[in-house]
C-alpha cells in the first residue's frame, strides 16, 4: 500500500516538477524525450516493447556524482506514466536482462510475442525461421526496432556537507526495442453464462494492454450468450471486458496472452456474476409537475433474447411505482404519455429513476361508425382532438366571450388569465348559461375525415349517401358541461340521402346525439323506422379516469335497428 500511496504522489508530482528531498535534487522531467523513447510508435502490429535508461549527475566542474535515488524517481515516473501494464517494464539499467513474462495462469510470454532477446536467439534466427518448435506465423515475421537517444537537462542540487546549493546536469541515455508482427487479425469465440437462468445480452471487449501509445479495443456483440470475434484480433496482452447494454462494464478477466497460434481453448467461456434487485420512480405531470396516480408502468428487458422478465406496475397516490425481485440487466421502463425510460440495473441492486415526466391527455382521433340495417354505413374520423381534464384541485381557465368579441383579435384568444386560450376552459353563452369545454377536434368547424360511406337500403330506402364537408355544414364533435351539470359528448354529422339516381336531389338526413328532451320529442328523427338521433352520452367518473391516463375508450349507443359506435383512440406523443 505504502508503494502504490508512493507511485501515486510521484505521479501528481512529475505533472509539474520533480522536488525530492531524499536526494536534495531538483530538476524537470524530460516527458517529451521520455514519451518519444518509451511510447512511440503506435501501431496495431506492435506486441511488445522493453526500454532501458541510465541517469548520471554531473557538477558544473564536469565531474560525475552519485546522488542515491535518482535512478528510482525516473523509473516511479515512467511506471506511473507511461506503463499500461499491470507490472514494471522499465529497467533502471541498460545491463540489467529483460525477465521472461509469467502470467496469473501460468502462461509463459517471452518479451510478449516469443522473442526474448536476451535467450541466445539472434534476430537473424527469428527472421529465417531457423527455431525449431516455434510457429512459423510467428517467428517468420517478427522484426525489431532498436532506438537509442542521449538527453540533457540543467537543475539543482543542494550539498549536504556544505549546505550550499549548486547547478547540475543531469544525462539520460535511454534505449527502447519496438517488436512489430505483420499477421493479419485472427479470430475468436466463445460464451458469457450468467450464474442465473437468463442469457447474456451486451457487447465483450477485447482491450489490448500497451505496449505504445494507444490502447486498441475491439468489441462484438454477445447474443444468447454468444459471442465471436472474426479477423479482428491482434496477437497480444488483453483486459476482457462485458459491457451491458448501458455501456456499464465488467472486468472478465484482467489479463489474458492472446496468441492464435499456440495452444487455446477452442471457446473462451466467462460467467457473470449477477444479483437480483430493485427499480424504482415517480411519474409526474409534465405541466403541473404533480403526481400521476393509477396509471400503468410496464418495465420490459432491452433485448429479448435475454429471456429477462416482463413486469408491471400501477403509480400510487403519489406517483411512485416499484419493481421488485428484477434479475440484474437492462430494461425499459414504458408508460403511456411518456417516452421510454432505460433503467440499468447493473451497478448496484438498487436503482432510482429521474423523474418520468408524463403528458396528460394525449391528443386523440375519434372514430365514428354508424350502422343500420337495410339502411346505410357511415365511418368518418376527427382528426387530432384535444381531450383535456383537469386534476381534482387544478383551476379551469375563463374566457370572456363578450370581452373577445369587442377586442377585434380573433386570431389570438386568451383567457382571463392573459394566457392562450386552451382546453379546459370554461365561458358563459347567453341563454344557455356557463359551458366548460373538455374537448375539440383539430378542425375548427368539426370537419371529419371520411373513411367510408355505403347505402345498405332495400327498394324503398335511398340509393346513395354522402357527408357535407363545407365549413358551414353541420358537423359537430366535442366534449363538454352545461352549468356544472353532466359532461357529455356532442356528435352530429350532416348526412345527406338521395332516393333517385335520376334526380340530383338530396335529403338531409343528420345524424347525432341529442339531448334526452329533444330525443324524447324525436323519438330518434327515425326515417323509414331507422333512427338518425341517438340520446346524449354521459361520460362516468371511470370513463374521465381513462381520458386522464390517455386510455383509449369506446362507447356504444343503440336505436331501433341502428347502432352508433364511438372510438377514443390516443394518438402517441412525439
Amino acid at each position: 500500500m505504502k508503494k502504490l500511496i508512493f507511485m501515486l504522489l510521484a505521479f501528481v508530482v512529475f505533472q509539474h516538477e520533480i522536488k525530492c528531498q531524499e536526494t536534495a535534487l531538483d530538476f524537470e522531467i524530460p516527458k517529451e524525450f521520455f514519451n518519444e523513447m518509451f511510447r512511440d510508435p503506435s501501431s496495431q502490429y506492435l506486441v511488445a516493447w522493453h526500454g532501458g535508461v541510465r541517469a548520471i549527475v554531473k557538477n558544473q566542474s564536469g565531474q560525475e556524482i552519485q546522488i542515491d535515488g535518482v535512478i528510482g524517481i525516473v523509473e516511479d515516473y515512467l511506471n506511473a506514466e507511461l506503463t499500461k501494464l499491470n507490472r514494471r517494464q522499465f529497467k533502471f539499467n541498460l545491463q540489467t536482462p529483460a525477465k521472461r513474462i509469467t502470467t496469473p495462469n501460468g502462461t509463459t510470454w517471452a518479451a510478449h510475442c516469443g522473442y526474448n532477446p536476451y535467450s541466445g536467439i539472434s534476430y537473424n534466427d527469428i527472421m529465417s525461421g531457423s527455431l525449431a518448435g516455434w510457429p512459423a506465423e510467428i517467428t517468420s515475421e517478427v522484426w525489431a526496432q532498436n532506438v537509442s537517444k542521449k538527453h540533457t537537462v540543467k537543475g539543482t542540487y543542494k550539498n549536504a556537507s556544505t549546505g550550499k546549493t549548486e547547478a547540475v546536469s543531469v544525462y539520460f541515455n535511454a534505449n527502447s526495442t519496438y517488436y512489430f508482427h505483420e499477421i493479419k487479425p485472427q479470430s475468436l469465440k466463445g460464451e458469457i453464462n450468467r450464474d442465473d437462468d437468463y442469457n447474456a445480452c451486451g457487447k465483450i471487449a477485447m482491450r489490448r494492454l500497451g505496449p505504445g501509445n494507444k490502447d486498441f479495443k475491439d468489441e462484438t456483440d454477445v447474443e444468447g450468450g454468444k459471442f465471436e470475434f472474426t479477423n479482428q484480433l491482434f496477437m497480444g496482452d488483453y483486459q476482457v471486458q462485458f459491457f451491458w447494454l448501458d455501456g456499464v462494464y465488467q472486468e472478465l478477466e484482467s489479463y489474458t496472452v492472446y496468441n492464435p497460434f499456440g495452444v487455446l481453448p477452442e471457446e473462451f467461456t466467462y460467467e457473470l456474476k449477477t444479483f437480483v434487485g430493485e427499480i424504482n420512480g415517480t411519474l409526474v405531470d409534465e405541466e403541473t409537475k404533480d403526481p400521476v396516480k393509477n396509471q400503468k408502468v410496464t418495465l420490459k428487458p432491452a433485448c429479448e433474447s435475454s429471456n429477462l422478465p416482463k413486469k408491471e406496475a400501477v403509480s400510487d397516490k403519489d406517483g411512485e411505482f416499484k419493481f421488485t425481485e428484477v434479475p440484474n440487466g437492462v430494461y425499459w421502463v414504458v408508460t403511456k404519455g411518456a417516452k421510454d425510460t432505460q433503467a440499468g440495473l447493473t451497478k448496484s441492486s438498487t436503482l432510482r429513476l429521474p423523474e418520468i415526466e408524463v403528458k396528460k391527455n394525449a391528443k386523440y382521433d375519434i372514430y365514428v361508425h354508424y350502422y343500420a340495417p337495410k339502411f346505410a354505413t357511415v365511418k368518418l374520423v376527427w382528426r387530432n382532438a384535444t381531450i383535456k381534464f383537469p386534476e381534482d384541485d387544478e383551476e379551469i381557465q375563463f374566457f370572456d366571450m363578450m370581452a373577445f368579441r369587442n377586442s377585434g383579435d380573433y386570431e389570438n384568444p386568451t383567457g382571463t388569465d392573459g394566457e392562450p386560450l386552451k382546453i379546459p376552459y370554461a365561458t358563459v353563452i347567453p341563454g344557455i348559461g356557463k359551458q366548460t369545454l373538455y374537448g375539440w377536434p383539430e378542425s375548427e368547424s368539426a370537419t371529419p375525415e371520411i373513411i367510408s360511406i355505403r347505402s345498405l337500403g332495400d327498394s324503398k330506402s335511398m340509393i346513395k349517401f354522402k357527408v357535407n364537408l363545407d365549413e358551414d355544414a353541420l358537423n359537430s364533435c366535442n366534449i363538454s358541461q352545461d352549468n356544472n351539470g353532466p359532461i357529455y359528448f356532442d356528435l352530429n354529422f350532416d348526412l345527406f340521402g338521395m332516393y333517385d339516381a335520376g334526380e340530383d336531389l338530396w335529403m338531409q338526413v343528420d345524424v347525432g346525439c341529442k339531448e334526452d328532451k329533444e330525443w324524447n320529442a324525436t323519438k330518434g328523427n327515425s326515417l323509414n323506422g331507422y333512427p338518425l338521433a341517438f340520446k346524449r352520452h354521459n361520460f362516468t367518473d371511470a370513463e374521465i379516469e381513462k381520458f386522464k391516463n390517455s386510455e383509449e375508450l369506446a362507447v356504444f349507443l343503440t336505436g331501433h335497428k341502428a347502432t352508433l359506435k364511438i372510438e377514443f383512440k390516443p394518438l402517441e406523443n412525439e
